[in-house]
């Protein structure tokens, strides 16, 4: 089946955007740069180094194949089935959803807890009669009754109140499933923050729509109960109050080497004019970007590179590209 690649919108963002002087006025308060801005504002770079941090070669050539072989990765190819799925990051998109409360939850916690405590009084009541080898007397038989049935009050209550509320209350569900909450658009060069209103159906509902050149990138450093460091990355923009937290997609770690790595990589992702990441995660979306498609016939580089290598190969790849960012980082 022959790859579509996408078609980048005018205003789609290149590393020389970044560069740009900017005009507005910072509007942010007091409060907003004790918390979004409260850390190291990383540099811009033109980012023609293919860096990445670590945690993103996470799928080995074996992973790359199984995935490959599932069916749902060949609909994957068709717009219609990726544009309303929650976690996203191909050569299209960065999204990530904001978890919502599965609908339902009360009462499916309710049903899991009541079946729970019918399997535990049974067994008591089995371990009871043995010990009282006979019938228990008429006293501990009520108070063995008013225990099993507070037992069973709980969780009957949190099933049956759950079920009520799902069917007095239909947009219930609605309300708390799941939902967008922001997005680095490659195509356009936006960053997309989505509500975050609890009153948010399946339908997205945009709160900003800002270039990708106006964010900056903070390294926060918050200490871990031992002492250590703890670092993550935040993109803030530099004129409203808007703070993306990366923490969800490029975990926080004890090393600031991955952060600023993972800072790099998306610096390079979002750049229209280079290639995707060569990294075994993105392998199969070089086809349908445009910049990767053509740089990748200009070099010759073989479409299954990661994913007919060998498991050698690949974890020597792996340790040579650790030892370039600790060499680029200057560990």
């Amino acid at each position: 089946m022959a790859e579509t690649p996408i078609t980048y919108a005018a205003n789609a963002h290149t590393s020389e955007r970044a560069q740009r002087p900017r005009s507005e006025e910072c509007l942010h308060s007091r409060k907003f740069k004790l918390f979004a801005t409260g850390g190291r504002r990383l540099p811009h770079r033109d980012p023609t180094l293919d860096i990445s941090p670590m945690h993103s070669w996470q799928n080995n050539p074996k992973q790359l194949r199984k995935r490959e072989a599932d069916p749902e990765t060949a609909s994957y190819r068709d717009p219609a089935y990726r544009h309303d799925l929650l976690d996203r990051w191909d050569e299209e998109c960065l999204r990530h959803m904001r978890p919502g409360e599965p609908s339902g939850a009360l009462e499916a916690i309710g049903a899991v807890t009541f079946f729970l405590v019918l399997v535990t009084t049974a067994i008591l009541s089995i371990i009871i009669l043995i010990a009282s080898k006979g019938l228990p007397s008429k006293d501990d038989l009520i108070t063995l009754g008013l225990t099993y049935g507070f037992m069973y009050a709980v969780p009957l209550g949190m099933w049956v109140g759950g079920a009520l509320l799902r069917k007095l209350d239909p947009n219930f569900a609605s309300r708390v499933r799941p939902c967008f909450s922001w997005e680095l658009n490659r195509r356009t060069g936006e960053v997309i923050v989505y509500t975050q209103s609890r009153e948010t159906r399946l339908a997205p509902q945009v709160r900003y729509r800002l270039p990708f050149h106006e964010f900056d990138c903070y390294l926060h450093s918050t200490p871990t109960p031992q002492g250590l460091p703890q670092y993550s990355i935040s993109l803030v923009h530099y004129a409203e109050e808007v703070c993306i937290p990366l923490d969800n997609v490029f975990v926080s770690t004890t090393s600031h080497v991955e952060q600023r790595a993972a800072w790099d990589m998306l610096q390079r992702y979002m750049d229209s004019s280079q290639p995707l990441p060569d990294i075994p995660m993105m392998e199969l979306d070089r086809l349908r970007d445009p910049a990767s498609r053509e740089h990748d016939q200009r070099t010759g580089r073989d479409p299954r590179f990661w994913r007919d290598m060998d498991d050698a190969t690949y974890y020597r790849h792996v340790s040579e590209h650790q030892g370039k960012l600790n060499a680029f980082y200057r560990v």
